[in-house]
């Protein structure tokens, strides 16, 4: 059970949860990242770049909706089928206008080359060398168009060692299922830039039925600024900008930064 600490893993070990997949319940994971803030920076970004956009990692497609408002052209690519389905369904009519690709961001390979790339809602914390970033880096160049942005955000700073306190993350009524939610985070440092974070999902559905646990691992890179730039400059981009978030304001320390960069 080395992925689950604390009360995660004794409920497991004592068999009152279940491992759940944080990608397989592709509503609960919109639920539970709702108050995304920079959706609009990033679907402006895109549209004043115009053209083709990819939005890289892109879920159950949060994004794409925006940004074909935008007047853009839209490919989406994620590693979760679950996630991608989420996507058709949220387009309803609109799905055959986007072209949605299963597919891992250090591997994809498209016949398209575009004008924005993003990587929001920093995904970039799932790649936890420097080898796999630039991977992804060197992949992104090459799907640009001469002058395209690449956008992306990322946790940054660096990780205290030892387990953090439980924090809520969610409680409400789910839309669909009427069932009530409870979930709680804590994360542990492994290192000075990764952290172990477990979910443990309380979920009270209507009766008849009983409630259950599930409980969810993952990891997290977090980076410090400073070698994202120099990664980049080894991929062949030109950063043009290292902020504090969507904003723009210049970064200062915080524990997120966004950075543009040309092809």
């Amino acid at each position: 059970m080395a992925d689950f600490f604390g009360f995660a893993e004794e409920l497991l070990r004592k068999g009152r949860a279940k491992k759940g997949d944080p990608y397989a319940d592709a509503e609960l994971y919109d639920l539970l990242v709702r108050e995304a803030r920079d959706d609009h920076f990033y679907i402006q970004f895109a549209q004043r770049l115009g053209g083709k956009v990819l939005d890289l990692a892109c879920g159950s497609g949060r994004l794409i909706p925006g940004l074909l408002g935008a007047g853009l052209e839209v490919t989406g690519i994620d590693l979760s089928p679950a996630m991608l389905e989420r996507a058709r369904e949220r387009l309803g009519l609109d799905a055959d206008r986007v072209e949605l690709v299963q597919g891992d961001m250090r591997s994809f390979s498209l016949q398209d080359s575009f004008d924005t790339i993003m990587i929001p809602y920093c995904s970039f914390m799932y790649l936890y060398s420097d080898k796999d970033r630039l991977v992804v880096l060197n992949n992104c160049f090459g799907h640009l168009k001469p002058g395209g942005r690449l956008v992306f955000d990322f946790l940054a700073g660096s990780v205290e060692l030892g387990e953090s306190w439980p924090a809520l993350a969610l409680q409400g009524i789910h839309p669909l299922t009427e069932e009530i939610l409870l979930s709680v985070v804590q994360t542990k440092g492994l290192a000075a830039d990764l952290r172990l974070l477990n979910q443990i999902n309380y979920i009270w559905p209507m009766e008849p039925d009983t409630p259950h646990i599930t409980v969810y691992s993952s990891k997290e890179a977090v980076l410090v600024p400073e070698r994202v730039v120099e990664l980049l400059g080894q991929a062949g981009f030109v950063p043009e900008g290292v902020y504090r978030d969507s904003s723009l304001e210049a970064y200062d320390g915080g524990e997120e930064c966004l950075i543009v960069a040309r092809r």
